[in-house]
């Protein structure tokens, strides 16, 4: 028989630490009884068999981060007993909806999909394209060799943005919202990676930016990227991306990856013509969120 408990701290927690992914194992560090950070645990013996992680978000909803039980303990009902256990947790917490993103074609995606779907969890949608390559391997794609823009365009570090250019950015997003809501580049500034974070202006007015960061010493993440709707078509954001790469090739940082919104449909476009070729591994996101019942 197996036993389902929340961990409220490290002491409790540590011996979970294998059961969810090396990034998340630090904050189990972090767990408090008042923590945003909710771990369900589940034992056999007093032996650590399966573990949930949540995190609880500034608007009132939640993330699952993750959620294993060993091979050896499966088929026994525990990997419901820990969501319906974190679900009951979260709503006592005062959560409104719990939501989870997962890689789909992977080994484990059915099992969890079914768990998912024991627990009255809706069906997932497709969530983002998740691609991955080389500095080498991008280099060869013939965009990579495209001419220089107008000397209108001045490509630039974001760190050398201006108060003034913030302040315009935002005051044109006030007043005509043409950044995608997922674009927003001030979202994504905190520990961006300085050695190829850039902007783009046009006639002296910022117009687009690639913001990237660091997951690994040997991988960037190009994280957010968008240009004003006005030039799209143009492919300005193409010299965006190739002068990254530059920068990021002359600091000697082999591997990059990033995401694209399937909202953003001329963008998933050209990942699939222009860069599908020269990717180590292209894979899509999957999304879905439950609404917590407060009765």
């Amino acid at each position: 028989m197996y036993t389902i408990a929340r961990l409220h701290n490290f002491g409790c927690a540590f011996l979970y630490s294998p059961l969810t992914y090396p990034l998340y194992r630090s904050w189990l560090r972090t767990l408090t009884i008042k923590g945003n950070i909710i771990a369900i645990g589940a034992s056999v013996a007093d032996k650590p068999v399966g573990l949930a992680l949540a995190e609880i978000l500034r608007d009132g909803s939640a993330k699952l981060l993750s959620i294993f039980v060993d091979p050896n303990s499966r088929c026994l009902g525990i990997g419901t007993a820990l969501v319906h256990s974190l679900e009951e947790e979260l709503i006592l917490r005062n959560c409104t909806s719990i939501e989870i993103v997962y890689i789909a074609g992977k080994s484990t995606s059915l099992a969890l999909e079914c768990l998912l779907k024991k627990c009255n969890w809706p069906s997932a949608k497709p969530r983002m394209l998740i691609c991955k390559t080389t500095t080498n391997d991008m280099t060869n794609a013939p965009w990579m060799k495209l001419s220089r823009m107008p000397a209108a365009y001045e490509i630039f570090p974001w760190m050398e943005i201006t108060f003034q250019e913030r302040v315009a950015l935002k005051k044109q997003q006030e007043e005509k919202r043409w950044m995608a809501s997922d674009a927003i580049p001030f979202d994504y500034e905190q520990d961006l990676e300085p050695i190829n974070s850039i902007g783009l202006r046009y006639k002296g007015e910022v117009v687009g930016w690639l913001i990237t960061h660091r997951t690994a010493p040997d991988t960037i993440r190009y994280t957010c990227s968008y240009v004003r709707p006005d030039i799209q078509k143009m492919g300005r954001i193409i010299p965006l991306y190739i002068r990254a790469t530059q920068l990021q090739m002359e600091a000697g940082i082999s591997r990059g990856t990033w995401t694209v919104s399937l909202m953003h449909t001329s963008m998933i476009a050209f990942v699939k013509k222009h860069m599908g070729p020269y990717l180590i591994s292209l894979e899509q996101s999957m999304e879905s969120s439950k609404l917590l019942s407060h009765l």
